[in-house]
């Protein structure tokens, strides 16, 4: 019941959906920036920084924690997109100042593309979850040719409803923060649905998201305390 059974697609349906997923998080950030009054000259700006982060963030968190090959010839990490997209968009803030307003929708729209780069990956058969005889159950031909847990699918699913949550939470304090915080938490419980795990207790991934998760704890504390600081002053 409910057998998925898959064999490498035929045309780059990988890159295709990649790339359609960054459109759709530039194209929720360019809305947003728009209803917020930003001039079409500063997202542009921040679209080719955009851009250009993620796909460095991309390649080195593939070239340094999967340890893939060299910078120019790794894959891409989603993961290590979206980190990249954060500091890309700290940086932009620097340099033009929008009142965080870039960085929020910039954070915002992360649970959205990652979500939908985990369809790429269900129909290509990497990132293939944990052995699994139940429904839903998945089959790559060209890959392990046994029945596994669609990992993918439930990380599509859960990052979009995330996405939409912190969406329609956008105007509420510290949004940026949570979102962050509540989508490395679940990249961290749900890598553990990966196949990976057969053999070790905690991934590369896993041990960067603990990382991660301290990082943005202690920028926000420090954010706090700053502004708590500049009130009394």
């Amino acid at each position: 019941m409910g057998n998925f059974t898959f064999s490498k697609p035929h045309f780059p349906i990988y890159g295709i959906i990649i790339v359609g997923s960054i459109i759709m998080g530039m194209l929720y950030i360019y809305l947003e920036l728009k209803r917020e009054k930003l001039y079409n000259k500063q997202i542009l700006y921040f679209f080719l920084i955009y851009i250009t982060f993620a796909l460095i963030g991309g390649k080195m968190y593939t070239t340094i924690i999967n340890g893939e090959g060299t910078f120019w010839l790794s894959g891409l990490s989603a993961y290590g997109g979206l980190i990249g997209v954060v500091i890309g968009s700290i940086i932009f803030e620097q340099i033009i100042n929008c009142n965080g307003k870039v960085i929020k929708y910039a954070i915002i729209s992360l649970p959205l593309v990652y979500g939908l780069t985990k369809i790429a990956c269900f129909i290509s058969g990497c990132c293939y979850g944990i052995p699994y005889n139940g429904i839903f159950k998945v089959i790559y031909k060209d890959g392990l040719n046994i029945s596994l847990f669609p990992i993918q699918i439930l990380e599509t699913i859960t990052f979009l409803v995330i996405f939409i949550i912190c969406h329609f939470n956008r105007n509420k304090k510290n949004i940026g923060y949570i979102t962050l915080l509540v989508v490395t938490i679940f990249k961290f419980l749900l890598d553990f649905l990966r196949y990976e795990h057969i053999k070790i207790m905690l991934s590369k991934n896993q041990i960067f998201s603990l990382v991660l998760i301290f990082i943005i704890l202690i920028v926000w504390i420090k954010d706090k305390i700053k502004k708590i600081t500049s009130v009394k002053n």
